[in-house]
């Protein structure tokens, strides 16, 4: 894939574009999610060395709650959705949360 310099919906400016990431502990993440479920993610998702995974905040709702969207997934989308966030750190190191599922 060719990537130009500016694409079409881009402007130039003299502003910092800055994004909220919420950064969640692995142990939110069953085993079977992170093994057969983050693979195949239909969104952007990255893995983060051997340690997590950075994981695009999907506003398109009918993909976000599609039925094979595991329910970890689909909380920790919400939750960064109502707290700003566009992106989502799950770290083997990150911090437990009591909102989110275990």
């Amino acid at each position: 894939m060719l990537v130009t310099p500016i694409g079409p919906m881009q402007r130039r400016t003299n502003e910092m574009e800055i994004t909220r990431m919420q950064v969640l502990g692995t142990v939110h993440m069953s085993p079977r999610t992170a093994l057969h479920w983050i693979p195949r993610c239909p969104w952007a998702c990255f893995q983060k060395g051997d340690y997590g995974w950075f994981m695009y905040v999907c506003d398109d709702v009918g993909v976000t709650e599609a039925v094979d969207v595991p329910p970890e997934i689909r909380s920790a989308i919400h939750v960064a959705k109502r707290e700003g966030c566009g992106w989502i750190m799950w770290d083997s190191d990150g911090p437990v949360i009591d909102e989110q599922p275990e």
